[in-house]
């Protein structure tokens, strides 16, 4: 399946590599914490992923992870039962239990301060413009960024006239969507605007269920001021707001699954988010080459969880509010009369949430815990580029992170305590470009994962572990990028990460198999990332991007599925990864797209001792038809064109449990853009 998929692609691309004549823009990137000054991607050390907001209506993807999972690096898979739920991770980390990936929009992190989850349902991906994917520890962004960072900036209204669109679409297994956006200059001077809000329904693919049990409900707005004078000042306000009810189908036990792919075991899983947040961004150019930027924002996020498993009911209410500022400095100048980018920044967030755990073990033990944690998280970033030569540039950098949690417990005071981190990391890198279309790089970096609350204060029996101390990576990469003749992109990275005091939940009394979170020695995850972009004249593009990854323990460690050798491979991560596509305009106005995704076998969680059998590889193949008259576009998406039966997760419990994916399924709809 893999060699078909290369042999595919190789035969879309190789008329381009003859005969090309069309262009493919070179791309830039922004490695600094804020968006202030962009560089060509060629003199930036590591593997650097765009994906722009075109490229993202070509997939006709209906998630931000489904546009995520055609690219290098990622580990992805749903462990829920909702395809807007799907957990996405970078470089071999697997967000079991918690994510070493952080995802900013519009400069705000979005991860949630709990316990680092990432809710790409919260979104909009309708209204996105850019997405960039540092792939590798990104020391600069600061904690938790130990395999990458995923960047997002949202659409900005256009200053020439007032522009409107709307979307309608729906398909299988009662998927509807209907958005509407607008934008463009306002009466006062040097204004803008952009305005969107999006309704998606579905019942889900395990369709015997209501929706309630199997499906979703999403309401997403996002209203964004701007104002921009002359190229020296830019700034914006944006206010996002989403309500959604998402319900989890969860997993089945394979003697169930494979009698029936739409059972559903304990059907009620759920849960609901209520968010409201600001976020003001500023850009102003200043004289003698220095420039400035400022994010300032205010989070508040309400969620509530609902699991329903074999023998028990649980309710978990996490109240969220968030607010903070970074501030940015930059200078472009010369030292020695060789060019010289210059960043220094400051970063703070308070974050405060409160936790109220509700639940049952039939038939009549209850039990609830009530929590309230107060943070404080302080970052101050440096980093500069400078050009040795005109063919070599050296990056170095570092960042100082402090973080500070206040923890209440409000049933147990016992249990309530302070706990403190801190960290210098720091980051180096050397680009040589032996032409001007092709660089050669190194690049070295360290990051660190702060322990969360929940695993430094343990609920129950278990109690909590004050001297957990923070993971940290060192990222080793090499890489080669090159945009040649203006009709391919490549690039290629290989990478090695040592990690350091990995936080999972050990054994530490064997007889009575009792245990907690504590630090283990050593992980390791290493690799390879192949991307290639081509275009051939106006007729044809391609892309194939291809990764081979390996994450093992390495060091022996009791855990409860057992004991753990050096050398086994953590659970959720696929050696072999490949996304490929073709776009091919054989009239005006009408795109035929193919799209495949193959992905390897992987450990089950619950078997880190790798003694089960793996969730199985497999191929999908999907495929788009749109045809754009004037103003108006109408498209067919075809998912699962083989109605290949497969899973991308599983837990080995007393027998493997898994996620069903869904078959073959049709998505249609209409578009207006004026």
């Amino acid at each position: 399946m893999k060699v078909r998929g290369l042999v595919l692609l190789f035969l879309l691309v190789s008329p381009a590599v003859l005969h090309s004549q069309d262009t493919l823009p070179p791309v830039v990137v922004s490695s600094t914490r804020l968006r202030d000054v962009e560089q060509p991607a060629l003199q930036v050390p590591g593997k650097v992923i765009v994906v722009t907001g075109e490229e993202i209506e070509k997939l006709g993807a209906r998630t931000i992870q489904e546009v995520l999972e055609y690219q290098t690096g990622i580990v992805a898979f749903d462990a829920v039962g909702s395809e807007f739920q799907k957990t996405i991770d970078l470089r071999g980390f697997n967000g079991q239990p918690v994510s070493a990936t952080s995802v900013f929009v519009d400069g705000v992190r979005i991860n949630e301060p709990d316990f680092n989850t990432i809710n790409f349902d919260l979104i909009p991906i309708e209204a996105i413009d850019r997405i960039e994917i540092l792939l590798g520890t990104a020391t600069v962004f600061g904690r938790n960024a130990l395999g990458g960072v995923i960047n997002i900036t949202t659409k900005r209204g256009r200053s020439d006239r007032a522009h409107f669109g709307f979307d309608i679409g729906g398909g299988s297994f009662g998927r509807q969507k209907y958005s509407f956006n607008s934008d463009g200059p306002l009466p006062l001077a040097n204004f803008d605007y952009y305005f969107g809000v999006t309704r998606e329904l579905t019942n889900g693919f395990r369709e015997e269920f209501n929706s309630r049990h199997a499906g979703a409900g999403i309401t997403r707005l996002l209203a964004k001021l701007g104002y921009r004078l002359g190229e020296n000042t830019d700034a914006s306000l944006a206010y996002t707001r989403v309500l959604d009810n998402i319900s989890q189908a969860g997993s089945l036990p394979a003697s169930r699954l494979r009698i029936d792919r739409n059972d559903n075991l304990t059907p009620g899983d759920h849960s609901a988010s209520n968010l409201h947040q600001v976020a003001l961004n500023l850009k102003q150019k200043l004289t003698a080459g220095f420039s400035a930027a400022l994010n300032g924002f205010f989070r508040s996020n309400d969620v509530e969880l609902f699991t329903r498993g074999l023998s028990s009911e649980s309710t978990l209410k996490t109240d969220t509010t968030s607010g903070g500022t970074t501030l940015q400095a930059s200078h472009e100048g010369a030292i020695l009369e060789r060019k010289n980018l210059l960043t220094l920044g400051f970063e703070y967030s308070r974050n405060s949430f409160q936790t109220v755990n509700m639940g049952v073990f039939l038939p009549a033990f209850t039990f609830q815990n009530r929590q309230s944690t107060k943070e404080d998280v302080f970052g101050v970033y440096l980093s500069d580029s400078f050009h040795l030569f005109d063919s070599t540039v050296l990056n170095a950098g570092l960042r100082y992170d402090w973080d500070r949690f206040n923890f209440t417990d409000k049933i147990d005071p016992t249990l309530s305590g302070q706990k403190s981190y801190h960290r210098v990391s720091p980051k180096a890198g050397l680009v040589y470009s032996p032409m001007k279309t092709l660089s050669l790089s190194f690049s070295y970096s360290e990051g660190v994962r702060i322990p969360t609350v929940d695993e430094i204060f343990a609920q129950g029996p278990f109690g909590s572990n004050l001297a957990l101390t923070t993971m940290k990576s060192r990222n080793f990469e090499l890489g080669a990028k090159g945009h040649m003749q203006d009709w391919l992109d490549a690039s290629l990275a290989l990478f090695y990460t040592p990690v350091r005091d990995e936080i999972l939940f050990v054994v530490t009394d064997p007889i009575n198999f009792f245990g907690r979170n504590e630090n283990i020695a050593r992980t390791l995850r290493r690799g390879i990332e192949l991307s290639i972009k081509a275009r051939y004249q106006k007729w044809l593009d391609g892309f194939i991007n291809y990764t081979l990854t390996k994450a093992t323990f390495e060091t022996d460690v009791l855990l409860f599925s057992g004991q753990v050798r050096k050398g086994n491979e953590l659970p959720l991560v696929p050696r072999h990864r490949i996304g490929l596509g073709v776009n091919a305009y054989p009239i005006d106005g009408l795109t035929l797209s193919l799209f495949g995704n193959y992905v390897g076998e992987q450990f089950m969680v619950g078997d880190e001792p790798n003694h089960t059998n793996k969730v199985a590889n497999y191929f999908v193949l999907n495929s788009r038809i749109a045809y754009q008259w004037k103003q108006i576009t109408g498209y067919v998406k075809l998912n699962n064109l083989t109605d290949r039966k497969y899973s991308t997760s599983g837990i080995l419990v007393n027998e493997p449990f898994r996620v069903p994916a869904p078959g073959f399924n049709v998505f249609a709809g209409l578009s207006f853009r004026y």
